[in-house]
């Protein structure tokens, strides 16, 4: 009997111990966002705030990738998986587009923002016509060169492109210029998550600066 007991208590303690784990595990999995920025845009701009869902029939965007997801406003991975988002329309090298997010992003995380790609498949390093600008919590690195971001906790990142160049804002600071225009006719607008937690949302794209 007092072996019985004996026993019965060594699994109860494991049990407990068990259970005490799991609400410190669930919460370091748990990201906590901040609120996103209220945006709205007019006439002539395809425009995703990520309170809802991204569907496979959506004419401006699309979604592809593993383990991510839709909360609070945003769009993105706090574990494992990762996100791919791509513009449907690809602008040719003789259009002037503009496109706009929000980010967040913490840790490790980071987010490969390209453009001019030579196809929406187009990966980082992948050795294909394009451009890609690298951001991560509060800089952003690009030709080899890091450009810091700000201190916030979420950034606005805006691009305008051209035959002549193009640029990129920092919450409404110019961070990027260059005369460097596409190479390669045009092509895919995307962002793909490397890392985690990485976050996005108020997605903005249309022709024209």
């Amino acid at each position: 009997m007092k072996r019985f007991l004996t026993v019965l208590s060594l699994v109860l303690l494991i049990f407990t111990q068990s259970c005490g784990k799991e609400p410190a595990e669930t919460e370091k999995e748990t990201v906590k966002l901040p609120e996103p920025a209220s945006e709205s845009y007019g006439t002539g701009w395809a425009y995703a705030g990520m309170d809802e869902q991204i569907l496979a029939d959506d004419p401006d965007f699309a979604v592809t990738g593993s383990g991510f997801e839709y909360r609070d406003g945003w769009l993105g991975t706090g574990g494992g998986g990762y996100f791919d988002l791509t513009v449907n329309y690809e602008p040719g090298s003789d259009e002037k587009f503009c496109f706009e997010f929000d980010a967040y992003i913490k840790d490790g995380g980071a987010l490969w923002f390209g453009f001019w790609l030579y196809s929406k498949n187009s990966l980082p390093d992948d050795g294909m016509p394009g451009e890609w600008i690298k951001l991560r919590e509060h800089s952003a690195l690009y030709g080899g060169v890091t450009y810091e971001t700000g201190k916030k906790e979420t950034v606005k990142i805006k691009l305008t492109a051209s035959p002549d160049g193009f640029t990129v804002y920092a919450d409404g600071t110019e961070l990027i210029r260059t005369d460097k225009g596409s190479d390669n006719g045009g092509g895919a607008v995307k962002l793909r998550s490397d890392g985690c937690p990485v976050y996005i949302s108020n997605i903005a794209f249309r022709l024209g600066n």
